[in-house]
């Protein structure tokens, strides 16, 4: 089920790929007005990752609005760098929603892992953000511009190529993109539902125990877990019982959360190249290699760090009207972006 989810996620970048091209001279308009500058850009796709509960998907969009001219290069990585601060905050979303649907009778609880996950990407993504933006604007950096090999395009349009092609004539434009993001949603569902038996009690070994009290080792396991995966949900959703059980502390586990924050944007990564857009290719990677670097001085510093996350998440979780009142200007922020700038 697996592997069959990761063919249903490259055959929906390709037919995004496709379909956004075709819907190019309907969106023009639309993306034009939305995104005038990078930090509406930032905004838009921060929203994106809202509507569609996913930040993959709405990376992977930007991605496809780079490649047919509807966004600049700027443009797209600050759009794609939205994505992710909107995924971190979906999970705090996903935790209000049991709350005010009576699954958990405890607002805080029912937040406070999305809570851990949104401080501890803010911290490393905010200044990442800037730090790959300010080299954007000033070193050159086409050596990053690198093309999938012609062998994996040749293998992908023998495979998909077909079907792509049969939906493209038959469907109307607009339908055919709708169907391209219903289609790398659904394989992103398929896929976290092939592991959702897995058991935790093989992540309970005291060997792990002992490892994940290292902060290098912590972070190089939910790295390794997620670039394996290509799915946080899956890395993230292996940990969260085993930290609310007692049996990591919070302190062990971001770093590990960190590590899954990292290798995350393999997801974007594959979206460059099956929809073959070389400048995207270096978006992703710039903005990969600037959230290693800020990780690592992040964990550098970690005692100071994990003090500042402390802080935060106790203030916001004091009282049940600090969380619903963070919750609402993170809802807006991306909107204030995209307005304002």
């Amino acid at each position: 089920m697996a592997a069959g989810s990761i063919f249903l996620f490259i055959f929906g970048l390709q037919l995004l790929g496709d379909s956004t091209e075709a819907v190019a001279g309907l969106l023009q308009g639309i993306v034009k007005a939305l995104v005038t500058g990078d930090l509406s850009a930032l905004g838009a796709g921060w929203f994106l990752a809202y509507v569609v509960l996913n930040g993959a998907t709405s990376a992977a969009i930007g991605i496809a609005f780079l490649d047919t001219g509807l966004i600049t290069a700027a443009n797209s990585f600050m759009f794609i760098s939205g994505s992710r601060l909107g995924a971190a905050f979906i999970v705090i979303f996903i935790g209000l929603l049991e709350y005010f649907q009576g699954n958990n009778s405890d607002i805080r609880d029912s937040c406070s892992i999305g809570l851990l996950q949104f401080l501890t990407t803010y911290i490393v993504y905010i200044p990442a953000i800037v730090l790959g933006y300010l080299g954007l604007q000033s070193l050159d950096l086409s050596f990053l511009e690198v093309d999938a090999p012609a062998s994996l395009n040749y293998g992908l349009d023998m495979i998909f190529g077909p079907f792509t092609s049969l939906l493209s004539n038959n469907l109307p434009p607009g339908l055919l993109f709708l169907s391209s993001i219903g289609v790398l949603l659904g394989s992103l569902k398929i896929f976290d539902r092939s592991f959702k038996g897995l058991s935790e009690e093989k992540f309970r070994s005291k060997y792990l125990r002992f490892q994940m009290s290292n902060k290098w080792i912590s972070f190089a396991v939910g790295a390794a877990i997620t670039l394996v995966s290509t799915s946080v949900a899956l890395s993230v959703g292996i940990i969260v019982p085993l930290y609310n059980r007692g049996y990591f502390k919070r302190k062990e586990i971001i770093p590990y959360l960190m590590g899954a924050n990292l290798t995350t944007m393999i997801s974007s990564v594959m979206a460059s190249a099956v929809i073959e857009s070389a400048v995207a290719m270096k978006m992703s990677i710039l903005l990969s290699v600037s959230v290693l670097l800020t990780t690592v001085v992040v964990l550098m510093f970690y005692d100071r760090a994990y003090q500042v996350i402390q802080k935060v998440f106790n203030a916001v979780m004091l009282k049940d009207s600090y969380l619903i009142a963070f919750t609402a200007v993170l809802l807006l922020s991306p909107f204030l972006l995209v307005i304002l700038f």
